[in-house]
């Protein structure tokens, strides 16, 4: 349901206590895998008491992105071909895609949540690029990284249609246009939910920092694997808006940053390889859109 707040008063983050909570299973599954003693029994029991979001998660693993050999009718089938740590990001996604569920009338959640899977996209592809350990949690995070953009959809929308409006006019960040409508900037939204939420530290980091990972001591304070996640968003971000045939070679991004050199040096990429990361990018991209189901 939209929340109707006057535009007299700024939103709070006091405001996303409206939003309903995660399923319970997703806490759950949360635990039994971080736990490290997870078996298959005890997650696909778990899941058997949710079968809406069972019934989601088979959509995904049978899809084509994860390219299962005749498929699987059983989730307890699917754990040995994805694992119980995708497994876990999966269902944290299809709750997080399911709690913020916007409303028919307000922002299109397709053109939102497309970005989202496209810097979810780029991510595991520049992961895989510098062979970072984990391109699932960059996956994840990706897809998550913007969900305080969409928390705002779905509770202010015409608020934040305003800041976009203002954005594309005048030039400025999101961060401040959404300052000027009296919203609070959507990455510290992301991050009270991800708290909320109780998301690890893989998940929760990026989404609070992928605005602010350009800055020295923000890196400085990260340990190395979340500043190299963090970074590899960011990254991706950029990367989405270059993988996209109207993007403009001189688009400002919610950033505001130009300049996305110094961002891939960092991480021993060179702007040179965008166009080949941008070519995989929508290659897979077209495997990846089964997500975008889940919000239809």
């Amino acid at each position: 349901m939209t929340i109707d707040i006057p535009t007299s008063e700024p939103i709070e983050l006091a405001a996303l206590d409206s939003l309903p909570t995660l399923p319970v299973v997703a806490f759950q599954i949360g635990e039994v895998v971080h736990s490290r003693n997870a078996s298959v029994q005890q997650v696909s029991d778990l899941l058997r008491s949710d079968p809406a979001t069972s019934a989601k998660l088979l959509r995904l693993v049978n899809s084509p992105y994860f390219g299962i050999p005749g498929g699987v009718s059983d989730v307890a089938r699917a754990i040995p071909f994805v694992g119980f740590h995708t497994l876990y990001q999966l269902v944290l996604s299809i709750s997080v895609l399911d709690t913020l569920r916007i409303d028919a009338g307000g922002h299109d959640p397709r053109a939102l949540w497309t970005h989202a899977l496209t810097v979810a996209t780029a991510a595991r592809e520049i992961a895989e690029e510098i062979r970072f350990s984990d391109p699932g949690a960059c996956f994840t995070a990706g897809l998550l990284h913007d969900m305080g953009k969409i928390a705002l959809a779905k509770l202010a929308p015409a608020r934040l249609a305003a800041a976009f409006e203002t954005m594309r006019a005048e030039g400025v960040s999101l961060e401040v246009a959404e300052l000027r409508h009296g919203l609070a900037p959507h990455d510290r939204i992301g991050s009270r939910l991800a708290r909320q939420w109780k998301f690890p530290a893989s998940l929760a980091t990026p989404i609070e920092q992928h605005h602010a990972v350009h800055r020295i001591e923000v890196r400085e304070r990260l340990a190395p694997h979340l500043r190299t996640l963090t970074e590899i968003i960011a990254a991706a971000d950029h990367l989405s808006l270059a993988c996209q045939a109207t993007a403009s070679p001189n688009r400002f991004d919610e950033d505001g940053e130009l300049d996305a050199a110094e961002l891939f040096g960092r991480n021993g990429l060179a702007l040179s390889q965008r166009d080949a990361l941008c070519d995989r990018t929508r290659t897979r991209l077209e495997r990846s859109k089964v997500f975008l189901s889940l919000v239809e």
